[in-house]
């Protein structure tokens, strides 16, 4: 039995256990008192702020899982550096082999390919912007810091930052996945929430992600109205191209249209992802859904290629953070979904970025 598994489909309401819930809701209480005190401390000047000399945004959510982050970050980083500035990236660097210890991930020449060293989504956004250092650590003030002096950036763009009081910034935007906003409105580790949805207060921005997907979005911008003032904006998900995790050979969407398709993953939320294959015309005959930031074997590369014989799959697709993951092993015949997200208040979106750089 995977355990971990069977916690997340109870934290996310997917499945019901009467001892396991009553477990996970007594550990919640104590983690919203630590968080309670923490933020107080940070709020009456016990744990010390911290300022860098440069422009510092952040992209974070009130929830575990993904929300888009992302490609939040590589949008406005991407922007930041074709409107000519110098952004560096800044992240964590979740599940590396060291995360105590600062590493570049990306120099704005070179990358790191070993995601193991950098983390999944630093090693996608140094994939995805070439020309934007991207450094992880584990401070996020002392990563910053060493990213400006050694790079020169006039601004960091801090990855899922929303929680790392230490750092000030000075835009704060929050995501809210539009079909999954607060789960069942628990804290961690009963339910998906970080905080308490009253937190959204401290955010400068939300961006409302998935749009497309939601059920009611007037009531969803109700809902974040009730606890904070900010502009609300929104945004979509969409697919790019095809891209050969081997090769790097790329192939249009229209690849997909009609296809029988082996999809797997290992993200926070797959049915995401097989909502964007369906809607590029892919029939997918077969799905493997693996842990949230998976380590792949080659025991499951070949189970992967089985499946896909079972089903007589013409393509095996996955995600691209998936694919930073598959890259060690050279895997013939995998093919990773490139997505991109679109703010649809472009104007004000951008706006805003600037207004931002130049304050």
């Amino acid at each position: 039995m995977n355990y971990k598994a069977y916690i997340e489909d109870v934290m996310y309401g997917r499945k019901r256990s009467i001892l396991l819930g009553s477990l996970l809701s007594l550990i919640a209480v104590g983690y919203g008192m630590v968080v309670r005190l923490r933020n107080a401390c940070y709020r009456s000047g016990i744990f010390r702020v911290r300022k860098l000399p440069c422009m510092v945004i952040s992209v974070g959510n009130i929830t575990v899982g993904g929300t888009g982050k992302t490609p939040a970050v590589i949008q406005i980083a991407g922007f930041m550096k074709s409107r000519g500035g110098y952004p560096a990236v800044v992240s964590r660097g979740y599940g590396r082999r060291n995360e105590s210890r600062i590493t570049i991930a990306s120099d704005g020449t070179n990358s790191i390919s070993d995601t193991s060293l950098t983390g999944d989504e630093p090693g996608l956004i140094a994939d995805r912007l070439p020309l934007v250092p991207v450094v992880v650590g584990k401070d996020r003030y002392q990563t910053a810091l060493f990213a400006k002096q050694l790079f020169g950036s006039d601004s960091i763009i801090l990855d899922d930052g929303f929680q790392h009081l230490q750092l000030q910034r000075d835009l704060d935007i929050v995501l809210v996945d539009a079909v999954e906003p607060f789960g069942k409105g628990r804290l961690f580790p009963a339910g998906i929430l970080r905080e308490r949805r009253s937190a959204l207060k401290r955010a400068d921005a939300v961006l409302i992600t998935r749009v497309d997907g939601a059920s009611d979005l007037a009531s969803l911008k109700t809902t974040i109205q009730q606890s904070t003032k900010a502009p609300i904006f929104t945004a979509h998900h969409h697919p790019v191209d095809l891209i050969d995790v081997k090769t790097g050979e790329t192939k249009p969407l229209s690849a997909l249209t009609g296809n029988s398709i082996l999809a797997f993953s290992g993200i926070a939320r797959p049915a995401s992802f097989l909502s964007l294959l369906s809607s590029c015309g892919a029939v997918v005959k077969a799905e493997l859904i693996y842990q949230d930031h998976y380590s792949y074997t080659k025991a499951d590369l070949a189970g992967i290629f089985q499946r896909a014989g079972d089903a007589h799959a013409a393509m095996i697709v996955t995600t691209e953070k998936d694919a930073m993951r598959l890259k060690k092993f050279n895997p013939e015949g995998i093919w990773a979904l490139r997505i991109e997200l679109s703010v649809n208040e472009k104007n004000e979106w951008e706006r805003m970025i600037l207004n931002g750089i130049q304050a």
